[in-house]
Order: structure tokens, then sequence, then C-alpha cells
């Protein structure tokens, strides 16, 4: 960062404030016990948030703590108001964001899906200040702080960023669940109409059979009682069950995909790292933004440093150019 970007953000000195602000909030300065501190309260805010969510909705419990829930309803709302502000005063330490303006960083990391759930988790509680809300909505924004832990919880961040790249396929994968729903729905009408006319009335009625049957819930409320009513019913269980795996398959295919891709990745840039002989405290600092980056775990990291630190203690280099000099 230049000195003017740095002055732009208040002033040279705040920058390694920032950077130190960087470090305890996303939880990646190793071995440091503050880190893990914040990281500890904050998730144990939100995890009581959301118990509090369900007992407020016990109207005895309510009743009888309404104050206490209050109480812990504001200091919860400063405490989310206050990590909010503070991510947005440290954007420009994110690393796809380094190469901007402090004002264009904090902007364009305001915009992004996390900060907009940051920022409607306490919205909500500052509109109610002027304006009646439900408070059936309002328990419904309070639930979004759960989900918050996607900050502290690298797998919350990378499954939702396989989900995104394979919303192609999943929503393939839904919209020949909603073609098999509809189908069936109007098969099993066909069907039962004459012999249910109290059970399946309409083909609306009937796609709430056909949704429980193919997920494969079977409520039993509304069950076919003529031979093609149950042979059908037979045939769209199956189809069902092979149906509703296709998008828990995918997804795991890909997490597991998209997992190792990473781990090959750091693993290419540990190891050009390496090639000098000499991992310098600028080589090293960018491989720990990197793996920031690409949210993997900060053992698997040190695994692969390890590794490699092991691999070239066994090898003879040249001092010049690095090459590895020992003859197989």
């Amino acid at each position: 960062m230049t000195v003017g970007e740095s002055a732009g953000l208040g002033g040279v000195g705040c920058s390694p404030t920032r950077r130190r602000a960087y470090a305890l909030l996303n939880g990646n300065a190793d071995g440091d016990a503050a880190s893990r501190l914040i990281t500890g309260l904050v998730v144990c805010l939100i995890v009581l948030n959301v118990l509090a969510v369900i007992l407020e909705s016990n109207t005895y419990i309510y009743e009888r703590f309404a104050p206490y829930f209050g109480v812990f309803e504001v200091f919860s709302v400063v405490v989310f108001t206050v990590e909010y502000f503070a991510r947005l005063w440290i954007a420009p330490e994110y690393p796809k964001l380094k190469n901007l303006s402090g004002l264009k960083a904090r902007l364009r990391y305001a915009t992004k899906p996390m900060a907009l759930i940051d920022l409607l988790a306490i919205a909500p509680f500052y509109l109610s200040l002027f304006f009646a809300i439900d408070l059936r909505y309002l328990r419904l924004f309070r639930l979004l702080r759960l989900i918050k832990l996607s900050h502290y919880f690298d797998g919350l961040s990378m499954f939702l960023t396989v989900l995104g790249r394979e919303i192609g396929a999943i929503a393939g994968a839904i919209l020949t669940l909603m073609v098999l729903i509809i189908i069936s729905a109007c098969l099993m009408f066909s069907l039962e109409n004459t012999v249910q006319p109290g059970q399946f009335d309409s083909v609306a009625q009937a796609i709430w059979w056909s949704v429980v049957t193919l997920t494969t819930v079977g409520y039993g409320d509304i069950v076919p009682v003529t031979f093609l009513g149950k042979l059908v019913a037979m045939v769209i269980m199956l189809l069902g069950v092979c149906t509703m795996a296709l998008p828990a398959g995918i997804l795991a295919a890909k997490f597991t995909e998209e997992l190792q891709s990473r781990r090959e990745y750091m693993n290419m840039k540990v190891n050009d790292a390496f090639r000098d002989g000499i991992l310098d405290a600028g080589e090293q600092a960018d491989l720990s933004d990197l793996q920031a980056r690409l949210n993997l775990p900060p053992e698997v990291f040190e695994r692969l440093l390890a590794s490699h630190l092991m691999a070239r203690q066994h090898a003879k280099y040249c001092p010049h150019c690095g090459e590895n000099l020992r003859l197989p």
C-alpha cells in the first residue's frame, strides 16, 4: 500500500493497526491468543442469538424473561455493529481488494453477499426504532446471524463458493425434480380422482402428495388405493431416491474437487517459493495471504511447508539457481 493510500485511510500509522485488526477478525493470526479469543466470543454470541430467537418463540419464557432478552439483543446488536464497521474499515487489507483505493475497497466489500448479510442482521433493529416491524420478520432477520459463522469457519465459506460455481448443475437437478413432480401429480390425479375425490381433488392437491413422495418423506396423509395408482407410486418413489441424490452427489464431488484443487495450487506456489532454496519473509507473507484467500486450514499450509523443508534437507542445491545437484 502506498503512503498516499494510507494517508487517505487515516494516516500512515493506521496501516499496522488495520493489518492487526484484519488478522484478529479473520482468525488467521497463527498462534495468537487474542485472535482465538475474539473468534470464540463472536461464535458463542451468534449461537446464543439463535438460541434466544428459539426461546423467545415460547410465550411463557418470553413474558417471564422479556427484559433480559431485550438487554441481550441490544448488547448483540452493538457487538455486531462494531464488527460490521470494523470489517468495512479493514476491507483494503483483503487480498482481492488490496489493489483498490480505500473507498473503492470498502464499497466493493459492502456489496459482497456476506457483508450484506452482516448488514441485514443488524439493520432491522435500527429500523424498528423508527418503524413498526412485525416480530416474525424481525426474528427471521435475526436468524441471518447464523450465516455469519462462515466468517469464522473456512468450510462454510468454501461450501458457498462451490455452491455458487455449481449453481447451474444444481438448478438442472432441481428442474428435473420439478418436472417429475408435475408429471407424477398429473398422473396420480388422473388415476385417483374418481376413487378419492376428497384426497386427489385437483392437480394442485396431488402436487403435495408428489412432493412428499419424491422427497421420500412419506407422511401417509394421502395415499393411492387403486392398483395403477400404487404401481405409479412405486415408480415415483424409486425415481425420488435417485433424483434427490443428484444435488447431494454433485455438491460432495465438487467440494472434494475444489479442496484438492486449492491444495495443489498451494503446493505449486510453495514449491515455487522454495525454488531458490530460501523462503524469505516476503515470500512467506505472500503464501500466508494465499492460504487465507484460498480458505485453506492453517495446518494444511504448515504441512506443505514442513514437507518442502524436509525434502530440501535431503537434497543439495545450487546456491545460485536453486537447482537440485543430487543425481537421481
